[in-house]
């Protein structure tokens, strides 16, 4: 009000050193703060409604809760700060619910909700401090504030155990080079053999069993000799070896870089691969909002894994808090939950544990969460006026960040990525190792015939004549 009178009276004709108010002046001022006071003090009120009224407010978490065997987590702690800041602000007092059918926000059953929804609905509560997403069935049965705090449905999984495969002395090239190791192989020694058959006359007949062995022992690298007189001969030999070092040095360098960034053994690697492998048990917390966004998803995984929670109720847990034992004992569980809470567990059992028993895939699925009140209730603008004004002030965001996961514990983003494996070596990539093969073998298939050509025509000329 004093800006206001500042205002009007700085519009006011000044001059040089005094300002003089005639009667006609005040009268203007009279009519005008009757006109603007009242219009001001709505629009204050509007802006900064307080209610003034002692509430009931529904959780199932601690500190607020005070409930046996359950620890405090990061959502817990959030709620605490938020539920402080909103009763300071809107000038409420309140009491906590607590729900005995299930610790968690609810879902919909026959004849009413369960969880602190179900405490909303039975108007055994006037709002909760236990923020959700919000669905179709929420929106028709609650009233819902704006959204207050994000968080991302993930999925845990065990930690990846780190090795290379037996198949990954194989896998260094691909099946069309191997094809053609092969069969050059067989080619050289079936020429080195005619070569020596054909000349054995001059360099004394090949022993097959020998050159096999001799074969065998250089393309392992096992060393080996073998003398032979034939130039042809030696071209082949030195067409064939100077092939295999190319190989042999690929082969090598690609297998020592998959020993020294080794291979991560995912259980799985996104939904979609636990939804098809059905060896793979989803755990999730009962009634929870993660089990509400699966059961009414159209997604065709989505679905399946809501079928098995129906088909295997053991898989509904009462809370996350046991969650990472549950794995470790069960290496063929996973867990679908809030990110909030499994990063506070995941860095919890760590602290522990001194080491990482599981990890996150990345995020499925990001959402908005707001507070829940009963239909159609008095204080769901002045929630939603406050919660804006947090919003814009950054002070949620501040406490979301406080009480979330400072470092990335056990992430898989640590890990090395599947990408980071070397690929099989390509044919294309090796071609030029069987290029030189080819020309050593065509050159030296010149050479083999100039040679025999010499060889019966120095025959033909040391022939001895009979007259």
């Amino acid at each position: 009000m004093d800006l206001y009178i500042a205002y009007i009276y700085s519009s006011q004709t000044l001059n040089d050193s005094t300002v003089t108010l005639t009667q006609m002046e005040m009268k203007r001022w009279i009519i005008a703060l009757i006109i603007w006071c009242p219009l001001l003090i709505v629009i204050g009120g509007t802006r900064y409604s307080r209610i003034n009224k002692h509430l009931r407010v529904a959780t199932f978490y601690n500190p607020l809760g005070g409930i046996d065997n359950i620890s405090v987590n990061n959502k817990g702690l959030m709620e605490n700060e938020i539920l402080e800041t909103l009763a300071y602000h809107l000038n409420f007092t309140y009491d906590i619910v607590v729900p005995n059918d299930t610790l968690q926000l609810g879902l919909p059953g026959n004849e009413s909700w369960s969880g602190v929804l179900g405490l909303i609905n039975r108007k055994e509560a006037d709002v909760t401090i236990s923020f959700g997403p919000v669905s179709y069935p929420k929106f028709l049965a609650f009233d819902v504030t704006v959204g207050i705090i994000m968080d991302h449905i993930v999925i845990m999984i065990p930690y990846p155990e780190q090795g290379i495969d037996a198949s990954g002395l194989i896998s260094n090239f691909c099946p069309v080079t191997w094809v053609c190791i092969a069969v050059s192989t067989v080619i050289v020694t079936l020429v080195l053999w005619l070569i020596g058959w054909l000349q054995k006359e001059k360099d004394g007949k090949i022993d097959g069993g020998l050159l096999i062995l001799y074969i065998l022992a250089i393309t392992f690298s096992q060393g080996g000799y073998l003398i032979q007189k034939s130039t042809a001969f030696r071209m082949v030999q030195s067409a064939w070896l100077l092939a295999l070092l190319v190989l042999a040095y690929a082969y090598s360098g690609s297998l020592i870089s998959k020993l020294t960034a080794p291979k991560n053994r995912f259980l799985i690697n996104s939904l979609e691969d636990a939804a098809a492998n059905e060896d793979v048990m989803p755990l999730v917390v009962k009634d929870s909002s993660s089990q509400e966004e699966f059961l009414l998803s159209p997604v065709p995984s989505f679905q399946e894994i809501a079928r098995r929670w129906q088909e295997h109720p053991e898989l509904l847990l009462r809370d996350s808090n046991t969650v990472v034992d549950l794995m470790s004992n069960k290496t063929n569980h996973i867990f679908i939950g809030s990110d909030i809470n499994a990063r506070g567990n995941i860095e919890r059992d760590y602290r522990i544990n001194k080491k990482c028993r599981v990890t996150l895939l990345p995020k499925l699925q990001s959402r908005s969460n707001g507070l829940f009140l009963q239909k159609n209730s008095i204080l769901t603008s002045s929630f939603n006026a406050e919660n804006l004004r947090l919003l814009q002030a950054g002070i949620l965001r501040q406490i979301a960040v406080r009480h979330s996961s400072r470092s990335p514990t056990c992430s898989v983003d640590l890990l090395s990525p599947s990408s980071a494996i070397p690929t099989p070596l390509r044919f294309n990539q090796l071609d030029a190792a069987f290029y030189v093969l080819a020309a050593g073998g065509c050159l030296s298939l010149a050479v083999f015939f100039i040679e025999l050509a010499f060889y019966y025509w120095k025959s033909f000329q040391s022939r001895v004549i009979v007259i």
